[in-house]
């Protein structure tokens, strides 16, 4: 059976977005180390390579607090150009990187800007695919999730309570993002991160909404499960 990558879409929709269909943004992070875990666990295994030890883009996805569907595939602004991301090239290989060599480099970019990112145009700070993609950069840049969980002695390699890494989150950014994980074999590991905004950027608590938290995916990778009282941030 071919492995489901995280990037790659298993169906297909057309959505126009609608001012009145969207009212946030659900910046997702991605811990590159469970992302990898998880592909090789697949059958058949997928190659997966971290370039660094960060957290790293996964999208920023124009979202519905009380919707069950988010606007996807939105054919309101131009298909994705490489051209247009020519001097976002350094920035986005180390904080939005392909972490599947099998696939072109550029394909999760395309991948990204095409199913969400067209969605995001009529908003004026990601009205085009260069200014989404370095919005989403700086955006990546200013919550440095890496630097907070530091900060607050929670690194990576060790086991957490998880309402202690919550609690780290929301004293720096003010508001209560959506953590996820992924389960090795009964061991809770930290896979993915969603912070929720509004249409100006300003934070706000994730809505726990529709079927729980993994309602902001639709993919199998990231794992994306309601992680337990005890959580493990991997090192590798």
């Amino acid at each position: 059976m071919r492995p489901v990558l995280y990037f790659v879409l298993t169906t297909v929709s057309i959505v126009v977005a609608k001012s009145s269909e969207w009212d946030m943004f659900a910046l997702s992070l991605t811990w590159p180390v469970t992302l990898c875990k998880f592909s090789e666990l697949n059958k058949p295994p997928q190659k997966c390579v971290i370039s660094s030890k960060l957290w790293t883009i996964h999208g920023l996805w124009p979202s519905a607090r009380n919707r069950d569907h988010d606007p996807e595939n939105c054919p309101i602004s131009k298909p994705f150009n490489e051209n247009e991301i020519q001097n976002l090239l350094e920035p986005l290989n180390k904080y939005w990187p392909n972490q599947f060599p099998r696939y072109p480099k550029c394909s999760f970019w395309k991948h990204e800007w095409e199913k969400h990112g067209r969605c995001a145009t009529e908003v004026r700070e990601t009205g085009s695919e260069h200014l989404y993609f370095n919005k989403t950069l700086s955006l990546r840049m200013k919550y440095n999730i890496d630097e907070i969980l530091s900060s607050a002695g929670i690194k990576p390699g060790e086991k957490y309570q998880l309402q202690d890494i919550k609690s780290a989150l929301k004293q720096k950014l003010g508001s209560k993002p959506i953590i996820l994980c992924g389960n090795v074999k009964k061991v809770h590991w930290i896979s993915a991160m969603v912070i929720c905004m509004d249409r100006k950027f300003q934070l706000f608590d994730c809505p726990e909404k529709r079927k729980a938290e993994r309602a902001y995916f639709n993919t199998p990778l990231p794992p994306h499960d309601r992680c337990r009282a005890e959580v493990f941030y991997p090192m590798k």
